[in-house]
Formats: structure tokens, sequence, C-alpha cells
């Protein structure tokens, strides 16, 4: 079967990323496989092997969508695509949508992140532009993949037939995680804390909420002041939580760290994970952590119920429940035999 996939991800043009080799043995299933990237100016195409890769080099990157739509007519039509797949359900899904309207062949939507949650249509303007797309276009796929139950669930909400929804988990491999040895370089940084939880995410708040979970260290320090929190990742909102740490006096609770080279072996110096997201498709995250052997407080979320489950392997607490997060981690924290 010959596929193209209309998404945004400028990672494919990397080799050496972890997109890169993802993608090329995904597309070793297939006779070709195509990638329409909606990115800006500059990139070159990419072949290797069964896998090809095309950028749009757009001028104006919020129009994208226009040029993978005129760009993935002419892949339909000088490679006899197939099938056309769209990795969102919003810009790229409208592309695809289009495609498959003007070439007359079958779309196939993927939904990774929950963009029917209500928490997502608040974000932002545009995620509530997002999510109005997503229930304009989801109802007209002819089959539509998914990450967790949740959004499946969502889906058959809206009149979808479960039929046309196929979950498919994003595939996480745990094998370095089980089999990570701890480092006692991290244990030695770490020694003065006597409770030490982890998060690993982008620093966007409006997704993962990681100024709650500021607000959780600072009321639970005066009950454990030698609690510790890192947070692992990047984005643009790393000078708010910078900024939060300063004013509230936390610099000795919490630290910024940008992903460590082996993170599964960091993860081994740490006794609870914790991730207080707003909305997540799936949270590979916290399977990694559960395989390193960590407890894990989340919100409502994602994988949460399906692979989280309160009071076996962690605890889930509503979305935005900062008291009820704030419970949680203390309760582990005085009952670690349990988890």
């Amino acid at each position: 079967m010959r596929i193209l996939v209309i998404g945004r991800e400028p990672n494919l043009f990397k080799p050496e990323s972890e997109s890169y080799r993802r993608i090329k043995e995904y597309a070793d299933l297939f006779t070709e496989y195509h990638v329409l990237n909606m990115v800006g100016w500059g990139h070159k195409s990419v072949k290797d092997g069964k896998l090809h890769i095309w950028p749009t080099n757009s001028f104006l990157t919020p129009l994208a969508w226009l040029d993978a739509v005129w760009f993935g007519r002419r892949l339909v039509k000088k490679y006899k695509i197939e099938i056309v797949d769209a990795q969102d359900p919003a810009e790229a899904g409208l592309a695809a949508f289009l495609v498959s309207k003007f070439c007359r062949i079958p779309m196939r939507l993927q939904i990774h992140t929950d963009t029917l949650s209500p928490y997502f249509r608040r974000a932002s303007w545009k995620e509530r532009v997002r999510y109005w797309l997503a229930r304009l276009l989801t109802p007209r796929a002819n089959c539509i993949r998914v990450v967790s139950e949740r959004i499946k669930k969502s889906l058959i909400g809206l009149g979808i037939p479960g039929s046309r929804i196929m979950v498919l988990p994003i595939f996480t491999d745990v094998a370095r995680f089980l089999e990570a040895a701890r480092n006692p370089e991290t244990d030695k940084c770490f020694k003065e804390y006597n409770f030490k939880m982890i998060s690993v995410g982008r620093f966007v708040d409006k997704e993962k909420n990681f100024s709650m979970l500021l607000d959780v260290v600072a009321d639970l320090i005066k009950k454990f002041p030698k609690l510790l929190l890192v947070l692992v990742g990047d984005g643009p909102d790393r000078a708010i939580y910078e900024a939060k740490i300063r004013n509230n006096g936390l610099g000795n609770n919490v630290i910024l760290e940008r992903e460590p080279v082996d993170l599964a072996s960091f993860y081994k110096s740490f006794e609870l994970f914790v991730l207080p997201s707003n909305y997540e498709g799936w949270g590979r995250v916290s399977v990694e952590a559960l395989a390193a052997g960590l407890p894990v407080v989340m919100t409502d979320v994602g994988l949460a119920g399906e692979i989280v489950v309160s009071g076996v392997n962690g605890i889930v607490v509503p979305v935005g429940d900062k008291d009820g997060f704030s419970a949680a981690v203390e309760e582990i924290a005085l009952n670690k035999e349990k988890y």
C-alpha cells in the first residue's frame, strides 16, 4: 500500500532523532510511505528506502495546511497514493480531508491528544479552533486511530461508530527502564533530601500545568522540608517556572533539569513520578516511570484508569485539584511500602 501522511514534525529532517528512527521502521511496513511535513522554509526532501519525507517549505506557517493540500494532491497523482493519513484532527486533518475529497481516496485520522477534552478547548483560542475542527472532521474520516480508550469513548459520544475507531497506544520501549542501573552520582547530588519526586514534559503550562505542581510543593514543604521536585524538560514557559520558584522561595526544593542523557537511570534515584496535566492523549512518560519502579500520582487524563490505577500503582486525582494532588503525594510519602 502507498500511503501519504500529513503532519507537523520538524525532527523528521534529523536522521539521528527518535522521530526519524520510529517513522523509518514504520515505513518498512508499506510499499511506499510518504510524509508531507507542514514546516517553514529551508528544508530539503528526504528519500530513505520506502520512506519519502516532503517539506511544504511554507512562507506563512499558520497557512501551511493550504500548501499541504496543493502539494498533497500532486503527490497522490504522481505516486498513486491509496490513502491519506493525518497526524492530528486539526490543521493536518483539514488538509488530509481536502486531499481525500479532491483525489477521491480514503482518509484516516490519528488523534494523539485529547482534543475533545473541555480543558483542551479552554487552553487558548487556537485550541478552541482545533477542538471545533476535530468535531467537524472526525465524523468524516473513514477510520480513526486513537491512543487511549478515553479518546475512543469521547468519539463514540459524538455518534461515531466504535467499529471505525482503533485504539493503538503509543509504543513505549520499556526494556531500558526495567533494566537501567541506579547512578550513584545522581544519588549523591540529591542525598540531602528524604523524599524525591520527578516529572517530565514540555514546559507548556496550558497543557502540563506544572505551575500547579509548584503550588503543591509550596504546600508540602511545610510538612516535608526535605522534599525535592525535579522537573525535566524545556519549553516556552521555562521563564515562568523560574520566576515562580524564585518568588515563592522554592529554590532549595525544586530543580529544573533539561533531559539527562540516560533518563531511565535518572528515574531510579526518585521515589515518585507526578503528572499534573490538564489534558493528555496517552502519557508515555508515566509508562516509563512505572517501568523504572516508581508509583505515579497523576490527574485523570490519558492512560489514567487504564495503566495507572489508584491504590495499585499510584493515585489518580481530578484535573486541577491542587489539594487532592497534595494529599495524594503526602499519602505516598508516608506509605511508600504500599506502592
